[in-house]
């Protein structure tokens, strides 16, 4: 018992010391556009989910697939990586990082609106 209580309290005493990286390291991932990212939670999906046709599927059925496949994004770990490469490829169709074709479009505009305004030196 008197050994336990060593052990618990010697390990309590410098749990920050332990804790702290030893050097930060820095790196930008950047998606191969021929490829899924790693770690995508729409990896093992069907991508008909992700790009609805209501033409093909109904209106109804489109917009339900919509609404899950931003459910799916919600969770996703590189989600912000997905819609970031989606919005620099200007992708035309399907739901990516969470936002589809519309959402992305606004996005890119208030962008572009933003940039504007600070190059003509008003207040962002």
């Amino acid at each position: 018992m008197a050994q336990l209580r060593t052990i618990i309290s010697g390990a309590t005493r410098t749990p920050h010391l332990a804790a702290r990286p030893a050097a930060t390291v820095l790196a930008e991932y950047r998606p191969n556009p021929d490829s899924d990212l790693r770690g995508a939670v729409c990896a093992g999906v069907d991508t008909a989910l992700f790009f609805p046709d209501p033409d093909e599927i109904g209106a109804a059925a489109a917009e339900w697939a919509e609404r899950r496949a931003k459910m799916i994004c919600a969770g996703c770990p590189v989600k912000s990586l997905c819609l970031a490469d989606a919005l620099e490829r200007r992708e035309p169709h399907g739901i990516f990082g969470g936002l589809n074709e519309r959402e992305r479009n606004r996005v890119l505009r208030r962008a572009a609106r933003d940039r504007s305004r600070v190059n003509a030196g008003g207040v962002g």
